[in-house]
C-alpha cells in the first residue's frame, strides 16, 4: 500500500511538472524548457514600460510620436544616414523630458538582453564621441560639417507604430546615424529585427577612455570562425578579394531598403564544417541572436536549428590576414547576419556596419500572415 501511495505521489508530481514545460523535438532529440510566466516575458514587460513612457507624453507629443500600425511604409522606414541627410520618423530624444528619457530607457531594458541594451546605446555614444573628434580635428569643411552638426545622442529619433497603451499590435523604433533598431508586438510575440548597427570610431584611441571598443565581439566571431577554416575550405569561402562599394560602403551589405533583395548562397555551407568549426559559426549567430531578451532568443535559435545546418552558408570578402576591410555573411532561412568594415570618404578611421535580420519574419510579417515590403527613401 504505502509502496503505491509513493507511486501515486511521484506520478502526479511529475504530471504537475509536465505543465510547466513544453517541448519540441529538433532532429529527432527532444529539447524540453520551462514555461516563462507571462509576467517575464518580453512582450508583457515591453508593454508595462512601453505604455508608461506613451501615458508620460503631452498630447503634442503622441501626434508626432505615434503612427498608424498599419501604415507599413511608416512603421519599415529607417537609414542610416546622418539625420542632416535623411529626416527620420517621430522625435528626437532632444526633445523628451528627462524623466521621458529615464522611461524609454526602461523600454529598451525591457526589450533587449544586456548585451543587446549596451550595444544600441554603445550606438549612440559612438556617435558622441565622433562629434567630438569632429570638433577636436577642426573638420570644418562643407563635406563634414553638415554631418557632424547633426550627430550626437539628442539627434537621435524615437517613434512608434500603433499603441501600447490600447493596441495588441505595435512596435517602435530607435534611430539614427548608427542605428535602427525595430520591434514590433504581435499577439503577446516579440521580434527586434531587423535591427542595424554600427560605430565610428570603432574604438577610443585618445584620452581617460583610450582603448574603450564599441561593438568588440561581432568582427571577432567572424574572424575567429574564418581563421579555423583550412585553405580548402577558405577556397569556398571567400568569394572576393575585396568587397564591391560605392561611397556608401559595400553594395552586398543587406541594409535599409533591402529586405526583399533576394540572398544567394554563396560561401561554405554549415555541413561542410567540422563539428568544432560549427560550434564557432553558432557562437556567431548566438552573438547576434542573444541582442534579444532570453525567450525572444531562445524562439529564434531553435527555429534557426530546425532549418538544419546543411542551409546555413558562411562567406567572406576581403582580406584573409584579419586586417581593414572586410565583409563577411551568415544567411539562412530564418537568419541573416551582415558584418562589414566601413571606410568612406568621410572617414579618418575605420568603422563597423551590422545588421542582423530574420528573412522569414522582418517587423514581424509572417506573424501577420502578409508581406510587408520595406520602404526607403533616397
Amino acid at each position: 500500500m504505502r509502496k503505491i501511495i509513493i507511486t501515486t505521489i511521484l506520478i502526479v508530481a511529475t504530471l504537475q511538472a509536465c505543465k510547466a514545460q513544453h517541448t519540441h523535438s529538433h532532429n529527432g532529440t527532444t529539447h524540453t524548457h520551462e514555461e516563462v510566466p507571462t509576467a517575464s516575458k518580453s512582450a508583457a514587460q515591453m508593454t508595462v514600460a512601453g505604455t508608461s513612457f506613451i501615458n508620460s507624453l503631452s498630447e503634442e507629443q503622441k501626434k508626432s510620436l505615434i503612427y498608424n500600425f498599419e501604415d507599413d511604409n511608416a512603421r519599415t522606414y529607417w537609414t542610416n544616414a546622418p539625420t542632416h541627410s535623411q529626416s527620420r520618423n517621430g522625435l528626437p530624444i532632444g526633445r523628451f523630458s528627462i524623466k521621458q528619457r529615464e522611461l524609454f530607457h526602461k523600454l529598451l531594458i525591457a526589450s533587449t538582453s544586456s548585451q543587446g541594451y549596451y550595444k544600441i546605446w554603445a550606438a549612440v555614444q559612438g556617435d558622441d564621441e565622433l562629434k567630438l573628434e569632429g570638433e577636436n580635428r577642426e573638420l570644418t569643411s562643407e563635406k563634414f560639417y553638415g554631418k557632424n552638426q547633426s550627430l550626437g545622442a539628442i539627434g537621435y529619433y524615437i517613434s512608434f507604430y500603433g499603441n501600447p497603451v490600447t493596441d495588441s499590435k505595435w512596435g517602435y523604433m530607435i534611430t539614427g546615424h548608427h542605428l535602427a533598431a525595430n520591434f514590433t508586438v504581435i499577439d503577446g510575440k516579440t521580434t527586434f529585427v531587423p535591427m542595424f548597427y554600427g560605430s565610428d570610431p570603432a574604438h577610443i584611441s585618445h584620452g581617460k577612455h583610450a582603448g574603450y571598443t564599441f561593438l568588440p565581439q561581432e568582427r571577432n566571431r567572424g574572424w575567429e570562425l574564418f581563421n579555423s577554416l583550412n585553405d580548402k575550405q577558405k577556397t569556398k569561402t571567400v568569394i572576393a578579394a575585396e568587397y564591391p562599394s560605392n561611397k556608401f560602403g559595400p553594395i552586398d551589405f543587406k541594409g535599409p531598403g533591402s529586405k526583399d533583395r533576394k540572398i544567394e548562397n554563396r560561401g561554405i555551407r554549415g555541413d561542410e564544417l567540422t563539428s568544432s568549426q560549427q560550434k564557432l559559426l553558432w557562437v556567431l549567430i548566438e552573438e547576434y541572436v542573444h541582442n534579444a531578451d532570453f525567450d525572444v532568443a531562445e524562439d529564434w535559435l531553435a527555429k534557426i536549428k530546425k532549418d538544419g545546418i546543411q542551409n546555413l552558408y558562411f562567406m567572406w570578402m576581403g582580406p584573409t590576414d584579419g586586417s581593414e576591410k572586410i565583409f563577411f555573411r551568415v544567411n539562412g532561412p530564418s537568419i541573416l547576419i551582415d558584418f562589414a568594415d566601413q571606410r568612406t570618404g568621410f572617414d579618418w578611421n575605420t568603422h563597423p556596419h551590422t545588421i542582423v535580420r530574420d528573412p522569414s519574419n522582418d517587423y514581424g510579417e509572417n506573424w501577420m500572415q502578409r508581406h510587408i515590403e520595406e520602404f526607403h527613401k533616397n
